[in-house]
């Protein structure tokens, strides 16, 4: 019988072993689901609910229309088409989507803006950019600041 076999080449035991795999992790915060606290994973997370806390996912956060995060989301990777009240910080790329809204401050590596998206607050952008970086510029501009570059400098020639 192949359901009792020991033989660890046999493709039900294969199957039976659970993922080692961070980035196969798909956790879903679904429509009709709110989460209260901190909401941490290795994996990748899809809200389309409510998290009244913060979101910390070393892997891809996904915001999706009509999600809602009401704290700071921390990531590798994000793409938001919901709604943020909190800072955004991704080490790597972050997509703000046309129906994305953010109302905080933005600190990532690469940043995709599409039409429509909205958002409120400051944005660090790059490897090299610092906390003191922004807070210079934004004392030079009375408050506001946007630090960092898109697409090709001028005086590059």
């Amino acid at each position: 019988m192949a359901l009792f076999r020991s033989d660890p080449d046999s493709a039900v035991a294969k199957t039976d072993r659970p993922t080692a795999n961070p980035a196969e992790q798909h956790n879903i915060i679904g429509a009709t689901t709110t989460v209260e606290g901190t909401l941490r994973s290795s994996g990748n997370v899809n809200i389309s609910g409510t998290v009244d806390g913060n979101v910390e996912v070393e892997g891809r956060t996904m915001v999706m229309p009509g999600g809602v995060v009401e704290g700071e989301v921390t990531s590798t990777s994000a793409e938001i088409a919901g709604t943020v009240h909190g800072r955004v910080v991704v080490t790597e790329r972050l997509v703000l989507k046309a129906s994305a809204v953010i109302d905080g401050d933005i600190r990532t590596g690469k940043l995709v803006i599409e039409d429509g998206a909205t958002f409120n607050g400051q944005c660090q952008m790059g490897p090299a950019t610092s906390h003191r970086a922004t807070e210079r510029a934004t004392e030079r501009a009375g408050g506001a600041a946007v630090v960092g570059t898109v697409g090709a400098r001028e005086d590059a020639a």
